[in-house]
């Protein structure tokens, strides 16, 4: 018997979805739980080391579909939680799906969105200023409004700050962590 624990669909633009997918790709790397949010509920899936994963796209009638499904063994179902968004951590989400399915034909489509830390209204930003020296810097400023990266140096022009801006953009993505012991 299948039972379905958790289930979202909503419409994303692209830089929604890839928020999602690199906060999924940054817990999995790090070897944490992924936690999705939505307005509601928090989703808690601890993804083991080995998985199977499935890619499937079709195309049907004028529309594409690409599917990706994980899969891995979980005999007491305890990979994936739920609970409520403002309940305590570690306190377990009691409904059943039946319930959940019902609480998500009345939420309505904001509070169902999956939020991550960048999604909107919870989104960092980059900042292009000038300083007390004239010269153009950026800073990355969390969604908490805390600076979580900066520039390090000044600019002679706006548009050099900017092109520095979506270096960093380009090349974060695929940076890595280095530890340099010692």
């Amino acid at each position: 018997m299948r039972d379905t624990l958790f289930e979202l669909e909503h419409a994303y633009d692209r830089d929604e979805l890839a928020a999602i997918f690199r906060e999924f790709a940054a817990a999995l790397e790090a070897e944490t739980p992924v936690e999705l949010h939505s307005g509601k509920r928090r989703l808690t899936i601890d993804v083991p080391a080995d998985v199977v994963a499935e890619l499937e796209g079709e195309h049907e009638d004028g529309r594409t579909e690409l599917e990706f499904e994980l899969e891995w063994d979980d005999p007491d179902g305890s990979g994936i939680r739920i609970t409520d968004a403002g309940a305590e951590e570690g306190a377990e989400d009691d409904r059943t799906p039946a319930a959940d399915e019902s609480a998500d034909a009345d939420a309505d489509e904001a509070s169902d969105r999956v939020e991550t830390s960048e999604s909107p209204g919870r989104r960092s930003r980059f900042e292009v200023y000038e300083d007390r020296a004239e010269e153009w810097r950026w800073r990355l400023v969390h969604w908490n409004g805390n600076v979580i990266a900066d520039s390090g140096e000044g600019y002679a022009s706006r548009s050099n700050a900017e092109r520095a801006v979506r270096g960093v953009m380009r090349n974060a993505p695929s940076a890595r962590i280095e530890r340099l012991d010692g």
